[in-house]
């Protein structure tokens, strides 16, 4: 071999994943004892107005929740008022309103009240005269104070409790801040400046680069530009005032839209961000955006918008209505109204741009000679992934101008050694499925053939001469397939006739599903055994532009009642394309379909086996010995019921699930895993959101405070923190090897002291949080003047895991710019303190963008390039034993993330919690 040849073959070697000594945590604390005065204006909610508000909503018949539902009072001030610098959501505790200035017209406020409380609070008193109780009320009594927006309590588990105003005020004001002064941000342009972001909830403010920018990538067109987001947030067990700064990419429509999907059951909404260049109040030139969500019907050419009722009703009296353009002229050509190539007369119009989201699709047209118009169809050209090159250069950016607020960067944490996920095991040995494949095109049987025999190991070994076509398969399980060819059945469903009243809707709707469902069980009876269904059917855009309701939903909810569970596959019907530059649409191993239609195939099967059990053996954390349970209770949605159940799976195997007790099913046991679907679409186990009595009941039950067993109970903050179920679990009151019961007021306990774990032998607490707001990200860095040390082992003597999932052949070209001798993505888990840990998972494969590809870059065309967002979960290790060593134990929760048979890619939450989200589309 020749130099040249030896030198070409060591450039091709892939450099190993560098180790890094310490993690960077892209955020800052408040110095102690630093104070940040603010003078600002506040103003309370009216008593009179408030005794009477809470007597209308205790009267009516379909108020969810004890509470006001204020959230829609926020949401409405914060579209009409832009002065307002933050809502209060009690509205009988302190000031309701936050301003640095009083409002020069409050017409704005009492409009919004009185929609507010017709629509939301009161509508079944439609006698009684709510515009002149609310003019009664107003105007309101504004008082001026000073504020230290740094200062902050301790709980008494250590926790800071900045009061209310910190967390609504803190973010708005370094925004606000920072446009005022005009400093500049990574990514800014040289005529570009900073533009302040609408107010959303938590306390979180934006502060957007301006203007937007133009992108044209292979036929799409779109605006974007960064946004920085500022928001308060504490960790548990830790005293200091946390800001956390992150950036993101914010998209704008370009183009005529074309489809915008529905979230739930309601109608399509978009968001429409109006543009102020002098701000909201005439003495204060802070240019800003204030957020307008409009309401969509219709697909492409026929599709309309309207301001949202609160808006629309509201419009014609505002002060301030000019702010407000024809969201039509929004719609029909979205670059014109962001004020992209306007004359100076044009100019004097206001700018609004659509807010992307994400299942947005735009129109092109194109216009030919001697033929009608033609259009297509794209997506936006700019992927909102950002990469760590972007985070931390965002972080180095922050930290002059926020020392001069008193604010430090949270230092450096070491690495620690990381456990190695378990080797997995079918709890199911030699487990016999039962699948059929309903479909019409002949390749989506080829490529669910290609599936099991290429990628998932299975061995076809053969074709019974029956009616309809049987096929065996056997490899890790057996597998009986049968072809089914379901014709109709799956088509849309007919949509009600346009301008209908809602009740008329859904009677049309509800008359529709049940003959299908009628015919369904015609031509497929319920099964003496259980049956995984692959059902081919069109994609949601297809059946919205037919003018169709998407089967899918109507599926879900009757399959399972014929002894059926449903796994939706798109026909495989595109042909391959060997030249393609995208490696998904070449063809696979040289047959006639794509690659990426053999993977969604694969992916298929593995979810079916998963929903019909085959799950894998549950590993034991290191300090247990013999048989071990993991548990759960998961809190679904159902409108105006909750649907709770808890979720068992243990070392012998055994997966469970059992319902709440309802009437109609007084006497609920665990049933296997596979079961619960059919339960759930049944309407079993629901309860009324206000019992939380009952709630209560049922999750100290999922405890077992009466066993002895080895167990550890996975509890999701995001359903069980709430304050009138298990307030245990909220950061300030958490005390860790204390345990206060769910429903026992953390305020006035009903014991002195709190259960310890000589009184729970056996019992594991494990609080789980996914709020990725609430959680520093993490990434590895090698701090300048260090070198690089050796691999370390584990307790058990075994090596570490790979912790950087970053592999790349030459150094970093960018590397120069940050302050670290070698930085990049980290995956494992992170001590915040002696509870509290930071869990991040590796990089998808999928994701193999290089790391000094930097969105900030000159290079705009990175902004197409899709990268990975490596969002944080938090692990408190709550409640243990005296045996047990809290970083193992969040090192095994962590590695439940990758305890799946159904992907390889690891999961957002934890084993059973992922299981138990799963579940929740079998409950309509």
């Amino acid at each position: 071999m020749t130099e040249a040849d030896s030198t070409a073959a060591d450039s091709d070697k892939r450099k190993p994943p560098p180790r890094y000594d310490h993690i960077i945590t892209p955020g800052f604390v408040a110095r102690r004892g630093a104070t940040l005065p603010v003078t600002v204006h506040t103003a309370k909610f009216p008593p009179s107005l408030l005794a009477r508000l809470e007597r209308a909503w205790n009267s009516n018949p379909k108020a969810r929740s004890p509470y006001l539902p204020t959230y829609a009072l926020r949401e409405l001030i914060e579209q009409v008022e832009p002065a307002v610098l933050s809502v209060e959501g009690r509205l009988g505790d302190g000031p309701w309103l936050h301003a640095m200035r009083t409002p020069q017209n409050e017409l704005p406020l009492q409009l919004a009240l009185e929609f507010w409380i017709t629509t939301h609070v009161a509508p079944h008193q439609d006698d009684v005269d709510w515009p002149t109780i609310v003019k009664r009320a107003l105007p309101l009594e504004w008082a001026q104070a000073e504020v230290d927006l740094l200062a902050h309590g301790n709980a008494a588990n250590g926790t800071a409790t900045p009061p209310s105003s910190t967390f609504s005020l803190l973010a708005t004001y370094i925004a606000g801040r920072w446009v005022e002064e005009k400093l500049s941000l990574p990514g800014h342009t040289v005529e570009g400046f900073s533009v302040l972001g609408q107010l959303t909830d938590r306390g979180e403010r934006s502060v957007y680069s301006w203007p937007p920018r133009e992108l044209d990538d292979d036929g799409a067109y779109g605006l974007w530009t960064h946004r920085t987001a500022l928001r308060v947030v504490s960790m548990p067990h830790d005293s200091r005032l946390i800001l956390r700064a992150v950036p993101h990419i914010a998209r704008f429509g370009g183009t005529q839209p074309a489809y915008i999907p529905r979230r739930g059951d309601t109608p399509a909404t978009a968001t429409v961000l109006l543009y102020l260049a002098k701000g909201a109040l005439r003495d204060v030139e802070r240019p800003m955006l204030l957020r307008a969500p409009v309401t969509v019907s219709g697909k492409k050419q026929d599709m309309r918008w309207q301001w949202q009722p609160g808006i629309a009703r509201i419009l014609p009296s505002l002060p301030a209505s000019n702010r407000y353009p024809n969201p039509e002229d929004i719609r029909t050509d979205p670059r014109r109204a962001a004020g992209v190539n306007r004359s100076a007369e044009e100019d004097k119009e206001p700018t609004a741009l659509l807010l992307h989201a994400t299942g947005y699709t735009y129109l092109t047209r194109t216009d030919l000679t001697d033929a009608q118009p033609e259009f297509s169809t794209h997506g936006h050209p700019a992927e909102s992934g950002l990469q760590p090159i972007d985070h931390l250069t965002l972080f180095e950016n922050l930290k002059e101008p926020l020392a001069k607020l008193n604010f430090d960067p949270l230092p450096a944490l070491d690495k620690t050694p990381q456990r190695r996920a378990p080797r997995l095991t079918p709890a199911r040995e030699d487990a016999h499925y039962h699948f059929e494949l309903w479909h019409c095109a002949p390749k989506t049987y080829q490529a669910v053939h290609l599936a099991l025999t290429k990628l998932l190991n299975y061995q076809h070994l053969g074709e019974r001469s029956t009616e309809p076509d049987v096929h065996d398969y056997a490899g890790p399980t057996k597998i009986t397939l049968v072809l089914r060819n379901p014709g109709t059945l799956v088509s849309g469903l007919p949509k009600p006739p346009p301008h209908t009243e809602p009740e008329a809707r859904k009677a049309h709707r509800r008359q529709e599903r049940a003959q299908r469902a009628e015919a369904l069980g015609n031509e497929f009876p319920e099964a003496d055994h259980m049956i995984g269904c692959l059902v081919e059917i069109d994609k949601p855009v297809n059946f919205a532009m037919a003018g169709e309701d998407d089967p899918k939903r109507f599926l879900k909810d009757t399959l399972p009642k014929l002894n059926r569970h449903v796994q939706c596959l798109h026909p495989v019907t595109a042909a391959p394309k060997p030249d393609a530059k995208k490696a998904g649409l070449k063809p696979f191993e040289g047959s006639d379909i794509r690659c990426e239609d053999v993977q969604r195939a694969a992916s298929s099967v593995k979810d079916l086996l998963r929903s019909l059990g085959h799950l894998p053996r549950l590993p034991a954390p290191r300090s247990v010995k013999g048989r071990f349970e993991l548990a759960t209770v998961h809190v679904a949605q159902a409108g105006s019921w909750i649907v709770p159940f808890v979720l068992r799976m243990d070392t012998d195997g055994n997966t469970t699930a059992q319902l709440v007790a309802a009437p109609g099913h007084p006497h609920e046991t665990p049933i296997p895993i596979e079961h619960l679907p059919r339960a759930l679409a049944s309407g079993r186990g629901r309860m009324r959101r206000r019992d939380r009595a009952q709630l209560n009941d049922f999750i100290t039950q999922a405890l077992a405070v009466d066993s002895h067993t080895e167990r550890l109970f996975l509890a999701r903050a995001q359903t069980l923190r709430n304050k009138d179920v298990w307030s245990w679990l909220q950061n300030p009151h958490i005390t860790p090897d204390s345990l206060r019961l769910p429903g026992e007021d953390c305020a006035h306990p009903n014991r002195a002291d709190g259960r310890r774990p000589e009184d729970l032998p056996g019992l594991r607490i494990i609080r789980v949080n996914e709020e990725s707001y609430e959680i520093p990200l993490a990434f590895g860095a090698n701090l300048n003047d260090e070198a690089e040390v050796p691999a370390t082992a584990t307790a058990d003597g075994s090596p570490d895991v790979a912790i950087s999932e970053e592999a790349y052949s030459e150094p970093a070209s960018g590397a120069a710019e940050l302050p670290y001798e070698e930085w990049g993505r980290y995956s494992g888990v992170v001590p915040w303190n002696d509870h509290a840990f930071l869990a991040i998972n590796p990089r998808p494969d999928t994701h193999q963008l290089p790391k000094t590809v930097s969105k900030y870059s000159a290079d705009e065309q990175n902004a197409t390039r899709h990268g990975a967002n490596p969002t944080s979960l938090e692990i408190h290790v709550s409640f243990k034993q005296p045996h047990d060593y809290a970083p193992d134990l969040a090192a095994y929760v962590n590695n439940l993330r990758r305890c799946h048979l159904h992907t390889d890619t690891a999961t957002r939450m934890p084993l059973l919690l992922h299981l138990a989200k799963l579940m929740e589309e079998y409950i309509n």
